[in-house]
């Protein structure tokens, strides 16, 4: 699950897909950023350690389920560089097989890239072995005093090289009726929106 801003969708539209940070940056394209400007700058900087190697700002990111810990400072309007809240913001939903299918290049971790500890894997069976699935699929992600990794392992990711293609996204969620309006305008028939309040904060 990558979620942007509806009003990056129809950029995203005419140029066929999702373009890693570090490519928009270097064509100069600039976006509606809805995440913590001081997070992507450090991506841009940080290594990935297996092939195809690079920075992490070289990937487009993916989640493994809603209700991200960086969605959740977005609700609390703790992202100096965006206030606009939820509602705007919608998720472009693929699936692993979708990705191997379409055989891209592509980098995955149990738990959030900035930290040492977080392994990385281009194996899809190490993949499957890492990542935390009965915590994806949990509603609360918090840190307990038995478990104080649980927002590290949450923020799991699956980082697809530099480009995500429109073909590749099975379908859009967003948060209210107003914007699944305004997203279908964007996609024009060519994928499903759906209404799940359940996938945001609330």
């Amino acid at each position: 699950m990558h979620f942007t801003s509806v009003d990056n969708l129809a950029g995203i539209a005419a140029s066929g897909g999702l373009h890693a940070d570090c490519v928009l940056r270097g064509g100069g394209v600039s976006p509606t950023e809805c995440g913590d400007q001081a997070v992507k700058e450090r991506r841009r900087g940080m290594p990935v350690r297996v092939s195809p190697a690079g920075v992490v700002g070289d990937y487009v990111p993916f989640y493994f389920a809603p209700r991200s810990p960086m969605l959740y400072k977005i609700w609390k309007g703790s992202v100096a560089t965006y206030q606009k809240g939820q509602d705007p913001l919608v998720y472009m939903v693929s699936s692993l097989s979708t990705v191997d299918r379409a055989g891209l290049s592509w980098v995955g971790s149990d738990g959030n890239m900035a930290v040492v500890m977080t392994e990385q894997t281009g194996e899809w069976l190490r993949l499957d072995q890492i990542v935390d699935w009965p915590l994806m699929k949990a509603r609360m992600w918090n840190d307990t005093e038995n478990d104080g990794d649980r927002m590290r392992r949450r923020m799991a990711e699956l980082l697809v090289h530099k480009f995500f293609p429109l073909d590749c996204v099975e379908y859009l969620v967003v948060r209210t009726k107003h914007t699944a309006e305004a997203a279908e305008s964007c996609v024009q028939g060519k994928m499903q929106v759906h209404v799940r309040p359940e996938w945001y904060y609330s």
